[in-house]
């Protein structure tokens, strides 16, 4: 198979921003193709070039290789230093395209949704206030959280030094709040901030981004009752709800089913360093 550069009205189906492109492959003799852009959060944190296969379609492993092949050559060109992959847990045809070219898996992730019917009652607690978060929220939020591991993929990235992932979480729950304020809940004990979530709606689908009950706070199921609050708002406004999270992150995933929530997907997020000096 031939693989060769794609004009823009020639992009797979696919939903993203074009934009964002920055290579676009296809194939000559047959169906498939790959688009790849800039990761603008992790290149400007670290200050490397990271990009991201945003989607890639193939009818076989080895096509998938071809494609994989020609993109990493000309990422090297375009001065990319590392390209990031996330695939079903069940493409296994690209997964092993994936590992033939080299790439190393960083994360296994678990998707859960949940259907909303009809709205629900909003919660109320003796001990906890939950309302919508405020910058200076936000500001003490960062402070007890930028310094703690949240149990991410980037806790144990030996790419994300501690002072680096100190700046990722705090930057995080600024684009967060910044994104959707409405949609950043957070609960008060006794006027002090305890905890928070991060719900945000996009057409007719809810999704859960962020969860978190700052140390001192914890084992009082501060971060739950938040939660359950987002959800019932949730249920106002879409019809179906989903979250993503580490497939290791137990505590999370029995919450989320004890909420009603049942497994939907898996994933496996691959990175590939294209320059062995660009390690922070």
């Amino acid at each position: 198979m031939k693989v060769r550069e794609l004009a823009a009205d020639e992009l797979p189906a696919w939903d993203g921003d074009p934009g964002r492109v920055a290579v676009a492959l296809g194939f000559d003799d047959a169906e498939g193709g790959l688009v790849f852009g800039r990761e603008s959060f992790d290149s400007e944190l670290l200050g490397l070039e990271i990009g991201r296969i945003l989607d890639a379609r193939a009818p076989s492993t080895q096509a998938h290789q071809e494609l994989l092949s020609e993109l990493l050559s000309r990422a090297r060109g375009l001065g990319f230093a590392q390209v990031l992959r996330r695939v079903p847990a069940t493409d296994l045809p690209a997964v092993w395209a994936l590992e033939r070219s080299g790439f190393e898996l960083m994360d296994v992730g678990v998707s859960f949704i949940r259907r909303l019917p009809e709205p629900m009652e909003i919660p109320t607690y003796d001990d906890l206030v939950v309302r919508a978060a405020t910058e200076d929220d936000v500001h003490a939020i960062a402070a007890g959280m930028a310094g703690v591991a949240w149990g991410s993929r980037y806790d144990s990235d030996p790419a994300y030094p501690p002072e680096r992932l100190r700046d990722l979480r705090t930057r995080w729950l600024w684009n967060s709040y910044r994104a959707q304020p409405h949609g950043f809940f957070i609960g008060l004990v006794d006027g002090t901030v305890a905890g928070y979530v991060v719900a945000t709606v996009a057409s007719d689908t809810g999704t859960f981004q962020l969860l978190g009950t700052l140390p001192e706070f914890r084992r009082r199921h501060v971060a739950a009752r938040i939660w359950a609050h987002a959800l019932a708002w949730f249920s106002n406004r879409v019809s179906v709800v989903f979250l993503r999270t580490q497939a290791t992150n137990v505590a999370a995933v029995a919450l989320y089913e004890r909420a009603g929530f049942t497994l939907h997907a898996s994933d496996l997020t691959f990175r590939l360093s294209l320059n062995s000096q660009e390690t922070p």
